[in-house]
């Protein structure tokens, strides 16, 4: 059983964080909606948890097959992270070649020293003072790190009942860490992501066994699914909205939960939309969205850099948004900038639908044609009769 509706909600998050780290001084850009988006990554915490319950609650019940989980599961994120991990290693040597830069190549979150532990996926572990290479990475780092504690607990628990149980206790923790913890209330990634990550993948695995427990009372759907399914949207608006710098944002694994159960009965208007094919295309594509953006945002900066040489013209303009100073490519008004983000877009859906095709799914592709081989039994020679 998949959950079409939830891979819909997948693409439009990938959406979201992208524009979210896009600093172009659109009407867009200072939208609470817009600034608050980075929750989204704690959206994808959840349905990660929900959808890996789904598939291998069941299935983990030896070393043998949690090490195949595992290796699926690496197979999954680790080649297209590698991917754009090396797709920034030229931007850094053009970088180094050119002069007049105000930062030297190599130096910051571009450090030699940080590729060993992007590659080995340990980059949100505290290893790392700062947000390295491809930033949103820390995520995939925190989340594979989930997928190990998730496999222990399935083989040390045992019983369904007790795994949950100690899955309430692991999101307890992580939201306890985060919480104690934490300078930017919910937004720690470097540091203390695999404890936020800890805390919206349980509290999924949570959503998951009550989505079950629902079934089985025979709950198929919800009544006035429409309706519930628009009051989820607009809370998710609301919340992300007044989250996004404040002790607030600690919820947002809560809500995020909660709408991923509604939205798991598929029985509203709004999930009959995300079904739809445009939606499911972008949802197929999410993970190259998440990883891809980052680079074509290094794109953007770097062309901007040389227009502004070339017009001998401020490109660039500082902006205090939140109480943070941000650098801003503009270069005209905002329906201008606003263009600009959409060929922002455009250009990430259409790196990602290249990255989708040509990493990502031969990665996978080669992962499990991999364990297959070696599920695959040996033949014996036939027994010789003897007569």
């Amino acid at each position: 059983m998949r959950f079409p509706v939830l891979d819909g909600w997948r693409g439009l998050c990938a959406i979201f964080v992208s524009l979210f780290h896009l600093s172009v001084l659109s009407h867009l850009y200072p939208n609470a909606f817009i600034r608050g988006s980075y929750l989204f990554v704690d959206f994808f915490f959840v349905l990660s948890g929900f959808v890996i319950t789904h598939a291998y609650i069941g299935r983990l019940k030896s070393a043998p097959a949690a090490g195949s989980f595992l290796v699926r599961r690496l197979g999954r994120v680790w080649p297209l992270h590698a991917a754009t991990l090396i797709a920034f290693i030229p931007l850094e040597i053009v970088k180094a070649l050119a002069s007049g830069g105000e930062t030297p190549a190599f130096t910051d979150r571009f450090a030699p020293s940080s590729i060993l532990s992007n590659l080995l996926l340990v980059h949100s572990l505290g290893i790392e003072d700062r947000l390295t290479w491809n930033m949103p990475s820390w995520s995939i780092s925190a989340e594979f790190f989930a997928y190990l504690t998730f496999a222990a607990l399935c083989l040390l628990a045992r019983r369904t009942w007790l795994v949950t149980a100690a899955a309430v206790a692991l999101s307890a923790a992580g939201a306890f860490v985060v919480m104690g913890w934490s300078d930017h209330y919910i937004d720690t990634s470097f540091d203390l992501g695999y404890f936020r990550c800890l805390y919206g993948f349980f509290t999924g695995h949570v959503v998951y066994r009550l989505f079950v427990a629902a079934r089985r009372a025979g709950i198929d759907s919800l009544p006035a699914s429409g309706m519930v399914e628009c009051l989820s949207l607009v809370a998710v608006v609301a919340f992300v909205s007044a989250a996004r710098a404040n002790a607030l944002s600690f919820a947002s694994p809560l809500l995020f939960g909660l709408v991923v159960w509604v939205f798991a009965f598929e029985g509203g208007v709004f999930s009959r939309l995300l079904a739809k094919s445009p939606f499911q295309w972008l949802g197929a594509r999410s993970y190259s969205i998440y990883m891809a953006h980052a680079l074509v945002i290094a794109l953007f900066q770097k062309a901007a850099a040389v227009m502004q040489k070339l017009r001998e013209q401020p490109v660039f303009v500082d902006q205090t948004i939140d109480g943070v100073e941000t650098r801003l490519i503009s270069f005209g008004g905002p329906w201008a900038m606003d263009a600009l983000v959409l060929a922002y877009l455009a250009t990430v859906i259409a790196v990602s639908a290249v990255t989708y095709r040509f990493v990502e799914i031969p990665g996978q592709a080669s992962v499990n044609a991999l364990l297959l081989r070696r599920r695959k039994p040996v033949a014996r020679p036939a027994a010789v009769e003897i007569s």
